[in-house]
């Protein structure tokens, strides 16, 4: 789990990548394969983040994933993202202890420095659960330290080299990284982080590349300042020899600005209820009734958004917080989803100095 901090900045990337991306123009005219089905192979290793999986990691990581996916020029005027759905598949450098991981997620893609030529680069990012088919147990598992539960949280960033090697079909090759863990809902959970190179051959379902008019788009078209109010909960256990479970909050209140269609920039407040901060250090001892629950943070809203989907990244920083055992700097990330006008649902996992704390599911309101 100490190694969220990849997961954090490349998602912070992803979440940005709205200035990095170089087009034609405003009233340019893109060649977009509507619908593309991908298929990849992943070799690499299970990262040694802790001296546990170092000793029982005994072969190499070896998996595919498979993809359909379309581009959506509705969402972006000048350079359409990818998005689709897919299935990844692979083991955990030890099939006996770690088992495998079947991973089900949401992903969207950009494109960098894209023209006219064959090659070009493409990060992506998706988000998703999986299911992991060994985890700890006391009895049958006691080596797996590393995952308590089947179900995960399932995190996947990719950056490729892309070239275009006939009319529908693609290859593409380039460094990935797999999270998979359950935010605390079930111990133990320092997590597995798979780094692989990926091989991809992506083919379009379509005969032939349509030809799409991007069209102009002003700051006028939308509203620029938004108010959120959002109230999520959820649960952790400390320890596996702990069986009892702890509820956590928190109440987020956001000022955001809209940059662009697809791009918001803005600051929150964080009212947290946390009755387990500091506790981890005492889970047996006497001084754990010294820990007072009610924290107060503000951060930095980062966020993407496309239609109704938005993906977020929030740091921040406790101002007030009374506990005797505490962490200042905190993040946030994850997807909301706008219902309507006025209402959205929330999926996040909330951290601290990149080692997760709890997933956070709730609603909101908007006012915009």
């Amino acid at each position: 789990m100490r190694k969220y901090i990849f997961v954090f900045f490349f998602s912070f990337i992803g979440l940005c990548n709205n200035s990095m991306c170089f087009s034609i123009g405003s009233d340019s005219i893109f060649e977009k394969s509507p619908r593309n089905v991908s298929i990849s192979y992943h070799h690499g290793y299970l990262f040694p983040h802790h001296r546990l999986v170092t000793y029982f990691t005994k072969e190499y990581i070896n998996g595919f994933d498979l993809t359909l996916s379309r581009y959506i020029p509705e969402l972006s005027m000048v350079n359409p993202p990818e998005m689709g759905g897919g299935y990844y598949l692979s083991n955990l450098g030890n099939r006996e202890i770690y088992g495998y991981t079947h991973g089900f997620y949401f992903y969207t893609a950009r494109d960098f420095f894209k023209n006219k030529t064959p090659f070009y680069l493409q990060q992506s990012i998706g988000y998703g659960v999986s299911y992991n088919t060994k985890h700890f147990s006391l009895s049958d598992n006691y080596s797996n330290r590393n995952i308590g539960s089947h179900l995960n949280i399932f995190i996947m960033y990719s950056l490729n080299i892309k070239a275009k090697i006939a009319e529908r079909l693609l290859f593409s090759l380039g460094p990935t990284i797999v999270h998979t863990s359950n935010g605390n809902i079930k111990q133990p959970n320092f997590g597995l982080n798979l780094l692989t190179t990926r091989l991809c051959m992506t083919y379009s379902l379509d005969r032939k590349g349509k030809w799409i008019p991007i069209p102009s788009q002003k700051l006028t078209d939308f509203n620029r300042n938004r108010y959120l109010f959002i109230l999520s909960g959820g649960v952790r256990q400390l320890s596996h020899r702990i069986p009892e479970y702890f509820a956590i909050g928190s109440f987020i209140t956001d000022y955001t600005r809209r940059l662009s269609p697809n791009f918001a920039l803005g600051l929150g407040v964080d009212y947290i209820y946390d009755p387990t901060e500091g506790m981890a250090l005492y889970v047996t001892g006497a001084h754990s009734e010294n820990i007072i629950p009610w924290h107060i943070g503000a951060h930095l809203s980062i966020e993407r958004i496309w239609n109704n989907i938005s993906f977020v990244f929030n740091p921040g920083y406790k101002i007030f917080t009374p506990s005797e055992h505490f962490n200042h700097q905190y993040n946030r990330v994850g997807i909301r989803y706008r219902i309507n006008s006025n209402f959205v649902l929330n999926y996040t996992l909330k951290s601290h100095k990149f080692v997760a704390d709890f997933i956070e599911f709730g609603a909101g309101y908007i006012i915009d």
